[in-house]
């Protein structure tokens, strides 16, 4: 069982599990894929309380549960349904997200930076997994962005669970010791990118709301 205790929040996202399309590079990808990266999934506008020219910077995190939840309560309804989900990271992680986050951003308050100054463990909710992801230039690749799956079942044994995510945190930091070695590409082609593993948490948006 997961020790939430060793984990520290670093954000919330609002929006969409991934679909997958059923052909070419993503074929044998599960149907629906819980994750917090804006390059796969769609996901609902940040804090909307926060200066307009923050918005592209911050997106798509949201600092709090309640915040997260409110953006999917204010949502246009349609055929998808809205979740929110929290990213927590190893607290042997948040030291080095924090300083890469910084390197980028500097002291501005996006809302991973200014969790992960101020440590607390994510609210309770639903474990999916680990996901493994690598942050360059303001955005969190998934390691699906890259097939790394393909590459750690290949080198390392590791094969994800039934959502495409990895069910210990052990197979989660091999992959990303992995990625770091080889930086983290399909091709090799070198990235400045850092990669870690996070813990995916569902939440309960009614919840929120009685916090």
């Amino acid at each position: 069982m997961t020790d939430v205790g060793s984990y520290v929040l670093a954000g919330f996202v609002a929006g969409f599990r991934w679909m997958p399309a059923r052909e070419g590079w993503t074929a044998d990808l599960p149907h629906a894929v819980p994750t917090v990266s804006d390059c796969l999934a769609d996901f609902l506008p940040a804090d909307q309380d926060i200066e307009p020219w923050q918005q592209p910077l911050f997106a798509p995190w949201h600092r709090s549960l309640r915040q997260a939840a409110t953006a999917v309560r204010h949502a246009p309804s349609g055929p998808r349904t809205a979740h929110v989900l929290s990213m927590s990271v190893p607290t042997t992680e948040a030291t080095g997200l924090t300083t890469v986050v910084e390197e980028w951003i500097g002291d501005l308050p996006h809302p991973i930076r200014m969790n992960l100054t101020h440590p607390s463990a994510a609210p309770p909710g639903a474990i999916h997994g680990f996901e493994v992801l690598g942050f360059i230039d303001g955005r969190f690749h998934s390691w699906l962005c890259y097939r790394l799956d393909t590459q750690a079942l290949a080198k390392l044994g590791i094969r994800p669970g039934d959502a495409a995510l990895l069910t210990t945190l052990d197979d989660a930091q091999r992959v990303a010791d992995m990625a770091n070695d080889n930086r983290g590409t399909h091709d090799g082609t070198p990235l400045d990118t850092t990669w870690f593993p996070a813990l995916i948490t569902e939440h309960d948006i009614d919840e929120a709301t009685r916090r």
